[in-house]
């Protein structure tokens, strides 16, 4: 990909996480009420990509038809995933981000056998929109869990403590937009470090409540 396609993918991904990132701050704010909604939200907006790199496979002719019809059937679960019923819980919220996350890991793994230049820049925007949306089911796991903390001072403890990791990340993603500018695949390693922190902060408040 040359230098111009790079910077205009680097745009594109740029504004992504920015839009995002603020919308997870907003989010977050309005509490657990908010939370079954903006999953929903979160959902549809992922399957909309699906959709395209769906169309972007049909035009992939080059690869063995084999190939085709294994990710094709790997994207359809993903959709199917995608469009399960409102997450009304918890419990419910955490079975379907388990299911999504593997059908988005199968694509992914399918993917890899394709060599074909015009589906590798839709799988690109695909992993890098897949680190968003895992990073903010994250932020919606521990948004369900405000309903579940047994004070007030632990909600206050929380929404602080997710105010000062959301500025940590902000200011992450800009020193990755500088790092990033001529090489996207160290862009996508950068953002799948700063999903892997939210996660693991994630993971360290569900210890605490």
């Amino acid at each position: 990909m040359d230098t111009k396609k790079i910077e205009e993918q680097l745009k594109e991904f740029t504004n992504q996480w920015k839009s995002k990132l603020e919308e997870f701050q907003t989010q977050f704010s309005l509490g657990k009420m908010d939370a079954t909604d903006a999953f929903e939200k979160q959902k549809d907006t992922f399957k909309n990509l699906v959709v395209s790199l769906k169309e972007n496979l049909e035009k992939a002719t080059d690869s063995a038809k084999e190939n085709i019809t294994v990710l094709k059937a790997k994207l359809e679960e993903l959709q199917v995933q995608l469009s399960l019923g409102k997450a009304d819980g918890t419990e419910a919220f955490e079975e379907q981000k388990k299911k999504i996350e593997l059908a988005m890991h199968e694509v992914f793994i399918e993917s890899k056998k394709f060599f074909n230049t015009n589906f590798d820049h839709a799988m690109q925007q695909f992993d890098n929109t897949s680190q968003l949306f895992k990073t903010g089911l994250e932020v919606l796991k521990l948004q369900f869990s405000l309903g579940k903390m047994d004070s007030k001072d632990k909600v206050d403890e929380l929404q602080k403590a997710m105010t000062e990791k959301m500025n940590e990340m902000n200011n992450q993603f800009k020193q990755a937009q500088e790092i990033g500018k001529q090489n996207l695949e160290e862009w996508n390693k950068l953002m799948k470090e700063n999903y892997e922190k939210m996660k693991s902060f994630s993971e360290d408040w569900m210890k605490k409540k």
